[in-house]
């Protein structure tokens, strides 16, 4: 069996507008919660972060969005070991939580809107971050908000607009080349990527696209040099190790490449079902049959109807009857 890879960029729609998802779980346990708060780092509470709950084996068990106070509750839940993850457009947290008690509480750190907010991680910010005028990193926010509410035209104009302000805008820049991604035009996102990580040798996110593009083209070499700057800059941004698995598969390292999925994995929104799949291409090159089994039937219950769903069938299907012919 040699299936192609997944085509999707993992950096396209990171985040999510608020909606009217309940943060209430699954009543499969007794009436243990989990309450916390998203804040900034100057402790203040960031509102309408998406935050998702998921058990030990990684299955989402809720979701919710914070209030204006950056507060998110929990209830009904069994007891065990659960993760928190926050997603606000590029930037995503994670927290472990143990329910030993009855009532349990976390705190999850965040990017917030006492610095630049455009994807940035961790308590540093650059002087390029600072130095792009406010008008262009509204404009930016808006082409953001845009891209998560699939108005592509309107993301192209606010992002033109972002960068007629600040040519030099790294993030304006990175996000023009995820759309260019999208479209399969790997040679003007690596265009855009290249200005990007010259006007900002720190923006984290740059690299980690820059490797995508890069895998597009198949020079996996030059992509992994790419995520590996990137992960040193960010080191819980999960694109980065899915994408440094996809190169792993090109070069046909496949132990490599679980590894790095195991990672991207365990930082992965627990809705984000390509991970499985790209797990999938691995095991089953390594002829590990019976776990590419499970991969592909975890992706197919996560994504019963999608562009990659007929194909994981094929693929478990091909995988099964090896597997009956081994009997």
């Amino acid at each position: 069996m040699d299936p192609s890879l997944p085509s999707q960029s993992p950096f396209s729609n990171q985040g999510s507008m608020p909606g009217s998802n309940s943060g209430m779980s699954s009543p499969r346990g007794d009436n243990r919660s989990i309450t916390g708060i998203v804040q900034d780092n100057q402790n203040n509470g960031l509102k309408d972060v998406r935050v998702e709950l998921s058990d030990a084996n990684g299955a989402m068990v809720g979701s919710a969005y914070t209030n204006p106070f950056g507060r998110f509750e929990f209830n009904r839940l069994a007891p065990g070991t659960y993760t928190v993850v926050a997603t606000s457009g590029l930037q995503q947290a994670s927290e472990r939580v143990d329910t030993t008690n009855f009532s349990n509480s976390v705190s999850v750190r965040m990017q917030g809107a006492g610095k630049p907010a455009d994807g940035i991680d961790g308590n540093s910010v650059s002087i390029a971050q600072y130095r792009v005028p406010a008008k262009a990193r509204e404009a930016y926010r808006k082409a953001h908000d845009a891209v998560e509410k699939g108005k592509m035209d309107d993301a192209h104009k606010h992002l033109a607009k972002a960068l007629e302000l600040c040519p030099n805008y790294a993030e304006a820049l990175t996000l023009r080349a995820v759309l260019a991604l999208n479209q399969q035009d790997s040679q003007a996102a690596v265009a855009d990527l290249d200005k990007a990580i010259q006007a900002d040798g720190n923006y984290a996110m740059a690299y980690m696209v820059m490797g995508s593009a890069l895998n597009m083209q198949g020079k996996f070499d030059e992509a992994i040099r790419s995520l590996q700057h990137g992960q040193s800059l960010a080191p819980n941004y999960w694109q980065g190790y899915f994408e440094m698995g996809k190169s792993y598969i090109g070069k046909a390292d496949y132990p490599d490449a679980l590894r790095q999925l195991e990672r991207a994995q365990s930082l992965a929104p627990a809705d984000y079902p390509l991970v499985s799949l790209l797990r999938a291409h691995a095991l089953l090159a390594m002829k590990q049959f019976p776990e590419a089994m499970t991969a592909l039937q975890a992706f197919l219950q996560k994504e019963p109807q999608g562009p990659n769903s007929d194909k994981a069938r094929k693929m478990l299907e091909q995988a099964q009857a090896y597997v009956a012919s081994k009997k």
